[in-house]
């Protein structure tokens, strides 16, 4: 009843618009429609042979073979829409005859022809518009299990439509067919949409997820700039504190004093966190002292050992690798009591080199819990609340890099 034509168009629709494109978009179209014709050529002769269902494979399989050059997918996508096509045809066979056997009317001639191409083009539309984004959301992906999966239940689909498992109906071997390959056919596209939500609800998950991490990192390059700001700010301040001293010293007669002056304020100088020398790469001695100064503000004692030598990385790689240790151990340290130490370690070896950032510090000593003063609702969520895991007095973090 299907036209072989409207057949292998409607498969040449789903391998150009289903799949990626591996060159521009007009030298793929121009590509599938000499395909297309090659494939209408292979189909008439098949079909004068082994009938019209061999035809519509035999057309398949050269827009298959073509779309292994011309499209990005893998070969077991492109397999899939072979399988497809097939799953259309014999469909709209079991499904037309039926279709116009129970019209009220004659359906003989032109108005059986105009049906049938209705119905290919309305089939084919509906497949393409429900698999276009599942094929393009998943178009890099290799061959998969559910993808076999969904090849063998289309297999199901032409075996139930074209008449092989009639054996399992009793009754309006018909009807029960169409019910039985109309359920299948919406189960398959079921199917692909809900792996297609669940691949784009993952994917939104790990975007956000990476957005508050790049928004956690440039929080704390936000907070390191301002503690070093506030430590250059603290510096002038001084300086401007010395150079006056020494005015008042100069203008007393105290001439004699300023040499000594001086010398205590360059000593003083020595101690303040950005202005020390931690390295002798400027970008890096950068960074160091910056996390210094975060260190010095919130009460942290500060000791860095950074001896880099000769290392294949770069000047970049190495400031983002110190920037990440030192954030996190400062940030950890940051949060405990008592005496808070970072110590930061820096030193080569034959063909390495090794980062190491240890902080230490008391735990914070945690409130117990008391049932007194407290509504159903606290304790409700101090029942089912999250048990905090154990840390130790202890921490380190470390990078070594061959």
């Amino acid at each position: 009843m299907t036209d072989l034509v409207l057949s292998l168009l409607c498969a040449a629709g789903f391998f150009l618009i289903l799949l990626e494109d591996r060159f521009r978009l007009w030298a793929t179209v121009a590509c599938y429609g000499v395909t297309y014709l090659v494939s209408l050529g292979a189909g008439w002769i098949v079909s004068k042979v082994l009938g019209p269902s061999w035809a519509v494979a035999a057309g398949t399989l050269v827009l298959f073979l073509a779309s292994l050059v011309l499209s990005k997918n893998n070969p077991l996508q492109k397999f899939y829409l072979v399988v497809l096509t097939l799953s259309c045809h014999f469909y709209l066979e079991a499904y037309i005859p039926l279709a116009l056997g129970v019209m009220p009317f004659s359906t003989a001639g032109a108005f059986a022809g105009f049906f049938t191409l209705i119905s290919q083009l309305l089939l084919a539309a509906l497949v393409g518009l429900c698999l276009y984004r599942p094929f393009h959301h998943f178009s890099d992906r290799g061959p998969s299990a559910f993808l076999w999966g969904m090849c063998l239940i289309q297999l199901g689909l032409c075996a139930v439509a074209n008449g092989k498992v009639d054996f399992l109906f009793r009754m309006h071997i018909p009807a029960e067919r169409l019910f039985v390959s109309t359920a299948m056919f919406v189960a398959v596209i079921f199917v692909f949409r809900s792996v297609y939500q669940a691949g784009r609800f993952r994917q939104r998950a790990t975007e956000e997820a990476a957005r508050t991490a790049m928004l956690d990192m440039e929080a704390g390059d936000f907070t390191d700039l301002l503690a070093a700001v506030k430590e250059v700010k603290a510096a002038r301040k001084a300086g401007e504190y010395a150079l006056d001293t020494v005015n008042v010293m100069l203008q007393d007669g105290n001439g004699e004093m300023v040499p000594r002056y001086v010398s205590i304020f360059k000593k003083n100088g020595e101690n303040v966190p950005i202005l020390a020398a931690y390295n002798e790469n400027p970008y890096l001695n950068a960074v160091i002292a910056a996390k210094a100064a975060f260190a010095a503000q919130n009460g942290i004692s500060f000791e860095s050992n950074a001896v880099t030598g000769s290392t294949p990385l770069s000047s970049v790689e190495m400031c983002v690798l110190v920037n990440d240790l030192l954030t996190r151990a400062c940030l950890d340290a940051a949060a405990y009591d008592g005496d808070k130490r970072v110590r930061f370690t820096v030193f080569p070896g034959e063909d390495s080199l090794t980062l190491e950032a240890v902080y230490s510090g008391e735990l914070p000593q945690q409130k117990g819990f008391s049932w007194k003063g407290k509504n159903l609702t606290q304790l409700l969520e101090w029942l089912f609340d999250e048990d905090a895991q154990n840390q130790d007095q202890l921490h380190g973090v470390s990078f070594q890099d061959s």
